[in-house]
């Protein structure tokens, strides 16, 4: 059973694209093999800058025979009285790639039916392997693509080159896209050569022998190693703050690990601010002492021949010490003018072009942790400190530091405010304004540094929502996304019972009274704002196993408040397997189904009432205080009670009372009153919303 090799040689692919290969490929590979019918063992993907390759073992030689029977549409459907096949017969005959004179016609269960016998020839692998191409090839996708050449109709990451492919030691030869396929190869642009592949099984080392590491796992051990050994050597230990290990993986293939220095008077600069010149371009792993300070050395993986690392090293350090003089130029020149000059600097930069200035966002910003603080009851110290923070937040978008490292934005307002002796809690909550930064990045961890991140998102949210610019589809410029997961996490973090309605309406009227050009009317703001946190909601509570079904009953409870709304999913959730919560599910939904058929709320009632209405309105005015008391006390169980009562008056009305009556006032009467206990247990949740309960139902 051979062993297949393909390789596919492009130009230097970006990290990114190298990223999406690996997670694509075997899956590409599987379905590929499924699809021909073939069966196959372990699949190993190798990606390096300016290659991919797929190793999959234990191949059957040839696609055996086969034949199996398709059974179409009814004989009757098929052909007309004259015997002339039908559109459904020519169809039929057409997606099973058979002739109509082909289809035959069989007894099947007391019926007629066309059947289609599909015949596969066998083939031997030879044949297949240039379709396992194609469809590895053709199916992956990446997030930026471009089209090159004359005529060839693949969008790729970067253009191929060249294509080896291998069965054992046979060379398999077909053209894809206009390029054939054989058993050249290229090593390292500079350090290699062409190499021929004499088997799939002598790949890595015959690629090895021309300076390029195939496999990015062995890669990344050989760096890491390196890195080890280095920061050893130098006395220290290496870090990797940006998480640019993944990014020079998959720019190297000939890694080699080289130490540089830097003059110590730049250890005067900020220790985030150095790391930030190392990692920012230059993709350095800084060193620190065992103290934890930051050593006046930095490692870096080089892809260039390591006889010549002392001057790729000396390039290196020039890179790196031009930087640190610009930081530093930058750094003086901002203390030099100080925060109040900075912050000045704001109403002549742009926020965005319907938004206003950055004097402007500072402005809302006040305003949001103002409004956040009354709502949440947040005063005294903790509210003084956010609001101070708030004025500051956003003075170093005039600093020259933050032009130069605009990833340093928010802690350079925050260091400038330390020297200059602000209180240490205001500075910490500027620097936190942007956390978190991802899904399980850390969150604020000061109250004032919180409200201030959470107005921040706020106020990107409206804006973004107001000028109708929200995220559609993969595309989300300005990670609004990323900003609702985070207000969210805060929220609960934090145990806010944040109502966002009343917030996205006073940001609105902020941005209003600011003359901001807005498209969207408020409303419409407030429902896709709230909807569009939901969704990050219902993500996060699936995280903690709680399904989307109750997260959306409960949000259809409207509860308002996230922190609510995220308890009351969680209890939702425990509670559906139980048959208390199967039998207010089961009254609950049958009202709901039969109010939707009833007349119009507006038709005219008629007077009077029977013993089955009384019960049922009873049962109403009885389930409604307690239901509403158990919501303010966020005791879902106490209102799951106080429901099941109602359920059961439900349960009777139903076999006492003819709902449809003849009488049409009567009639509307009876559905007025399925709507008010609808409408009473729906404050409980949102049971429609739940398809499937325990309790043995």
């Amino acid at each position: 059973m051979p062993d297949l090799l393909l390789e596919v040689g492009c130009e230097e692919l970006p990290s990114s694209a190298c990223r999406e290969i690996v997670e694509q490929a075997p899956g590409l590979y599987a379905a590929a093999l499924e699809a021909l019918g073939l069966e196959g063992g372990a699949v190993s993907v190798s990606v390096a800058p300016r290659r991919f390759a797929i190793h999959g073992a234990g191949l059957p030689v040839e696609l055996a025979a086969s034949s199996r029977t398709v059974r179409g549409p009814a004989a009757a459907a098929a052909f007309g009285p004259d015997g002339a096949p039908t559109k459904a017969a020519e169809g039929f005959a057409r997606g099973q790639g058979v002739a109509v004179s082909d289809l035959v016609v069989r007894d099947d269960g007391g019926r007629d039916f066309v059947f289609a016998e599909i015949r596969q020839e066998g083939r031997p692998l030879d044949e297949l392997v240039p379709e396992i191409a194609a469809r590895i090839v053709n199916g992956l996708r990446f997030s930026k693509t471009m089209r090159w050449g004359a005529g060839t109709g693949l969008r790729f990451s970067r253009p191929v080159r060249w294509i080896v492919a291998k069965l054992d030691e046979r060379t398999v030869a077909f053209d894809l896209h206009d390029l054939g396929a054989g058993d050249l190869s290229q090593g390292h642009r500079f350090l290699g050569a062409p190499a021929v592949i004499a088997s799939a099984g002598a790949y890595a080392e015959t690629l090895r022998g021309v300076a390029v590491i195939a496999s990015h796992d062995e890669r990344r051990a050989t760096i890491l190693a390196g890195l080890d050994a280095a920061a050893a050597a130098a006395g220290g230990t290496w870090s990797d703050p940006g998480g640019k290990l993944e990014e020079v993986l998959f720019l190297v293939e000939w890694p080699s690990v080289i130490t540089g220095r830097f003059d110590e008077r730049h250890l005067r600069l900020p220790a985030r601010v150095l790391v930030t010149a190392m990692q920012g371009h230059q993709r350095y792993f800084p060193l620190r002492d065992a103290a934890g300070d930051l050593l006046p050395a930095f490692l870096a993986v080089s892809n260039g021949d390591p006889a010549h690392a002392a001057t790729i090293t000396r390039g290196n350090e020039g890179v790196l010490d031009a930087r640190l003089q610009d930081a530093e130029f930058s750094f003086d020149k901002d203390l030099e003018a100080g925060l109040a000059a900075l912050d000045g600097r704001l109403d002549t930069i742009v926020f965005h072009k319907k938004l206003g200035t950055m004097a402007n966002k500072r402005d809302r910003l006040v305003a949001g942790v103002s409004d956040l603080c009354v709502r949440l009851g947040a005063g005294g110290p903790e509210r003084e400190a956010a609001e101070h923070a708030a004025r500051l937040a956003k003075a170093d978008q005039g600093a020259v530091l933050v032009a130069e490292f605009s990833e340093l934005e928010g802690y350079v307002a925050a260091e400038y405010a330390r020297r200059e002796g602000v209180d240490p809690l205001v500075a910490t909550a500027v620097e936190e304004q942007y956390l978190p930064e991802g899904a399980d990045s850390p969150l604020p961890g000061t109250a004032p540094g919180a409200l201030l991140a959470a107005a921040e998102k706020i106020d990107n949210l409206v804006g973004a929502f107001a000028v109708d610019e929200a995220p559609t589809g993969s595309k989300d410029p300005y990670g609004l996304r990323r900003a609702a997961l985070g207000l969210v996490r805060i929220a609960l973090d934090r145990g806010w019972d944040l109502d966002i309605a009343p917030s996205v309406a006073a940001s609105y009227a902020t941005l209003t009274a600011q003359g901001a050009e807005l498209s969207v009317p408020v409303d419409e703001v407030i429902e896709r704002v709230g909807a569009f946190l939901a969704d990050r909601l219902v993500y996060l509570l699936g995280t903690e196993g709680v399904g989307a079904e109750a997260s959306a009953a409960a949000i259809g409870a409207g509860l308002g408040g996230i922190s609510a709304t995220a308890s009351w999913a969680r209890a939702i959730q425990g509670a559906r397997e139980g048959d208390d919560f199967a039998s207010v599910w089961t009254a609950s939904t049958r009202l709901g189904r039969l109010a939707r058929k009833g007349p119009p709320e507006d038709t005219p009632l008629a007077e009077g009432d029977d013993p089955g209405e009384t019960a049922l309105r009873d049962a109403i005015a009885t389930a409604r205080g307690p239901i509403d008391a158990a919501r303010g006390a966020g005791g879902f169980a106490a209102a799951l009670a106080a429901g099941l009562p109602l359920a059961g008056a439900v349960d009777r009305f139903f076999v006492d009372v003819l709902v449809n009556a003849d009488d049409p006032g009567v009639r509307a009467r009876r559905y007025a009153l399925i709507r008010e206990a609808a409408a009473v247990l729906s404050r409980v949740a949102d049971f429609e919303r739940v398809t499937e309960v325990g309790g043995g139902r």
